[in-house]
């Protein structure tokens, strides 16, 4: 391999395109999708603000910041990355500290704050990282006669109360230690 194929900036720039990570909810598997359709337009409807980051994640991209992570915070020798068919890159640089910065600068590059796992769901289609907030009360009212009435903080994600509606309303499970990562199942 040459130094074009070297894990990086550069091969970041220059391939992660290949790799795409879905933000659209049409690309969830149908099952998951409807779920998740009702459940974003019953929040919108109470005025949440609602920011999806991910929802289907390409299996070649997840092993990318899978092993990214690994290389970067593990210690992971970056020679014993197994190989992907179509994939070219090169983990090791030759140097320990040249890989470990090689992959650090991906898992920036990926804005990624977890290890990405092998198996997610997003890969299945049935996972979806997204952002939300609201202002004051958040009155979810559908589906009729759903009347369901949060004050308690914090206004976004993280609430407890939002992780009950969703997964008992809806079937829309959060996985509380990842802050953005909701799943047909809560992992």
């Amino acid at each position: 391999m040459s130094d074009a194929n070297l894990s990086g900036k550069d091969w970041w720039r220059a391939n992660q395109g290949k790799y795409p990570n879905s933000r659209s909810v049409d690309d969830l598997d149908p099952a998951f999708r409807d779920r998740v359709e009702r459940f974003l337009a019953s929040l919108r409807d109470a005025g949440a603000s609602i920011t999806i980051a991910s929802t289907r994640r390409n299996a070649t991209r997840a092993h990318l910041m899978h092993y990214a992570w690994r290389v970067a915070y593990d210690r992971f020798n970056p020679a014993d990355v197994p190989p992907v068919a179509g994939l070219n890159i090169q983990w090791d640089h030759g140097d320990a500290e040249a890989s470990r910065r090689g992959a650090l600068d991906m898992v920036n590059l990926f804005g990624m704050k977890h290890i990405a796992s092998l198996t997610s769901r997003h890969i299945q289609g049935k996972a979806i990282d997204m952002t939300l907030s609201w202002k004051s009360v958040l009155e979810v009212t559908r589906p009729a006669p759903l009347n369901a009435r949060i004050e308690s903080l914090p206004r976004s994600g993280q609430n407890r109360e939002l992780h009950e509606l969703g997964a008992t309303v809806f079937g829309v499970h959060k996985l509380r230690s990842d802050p953005p990562h909701w799943s047909i199942d809560g992992k």
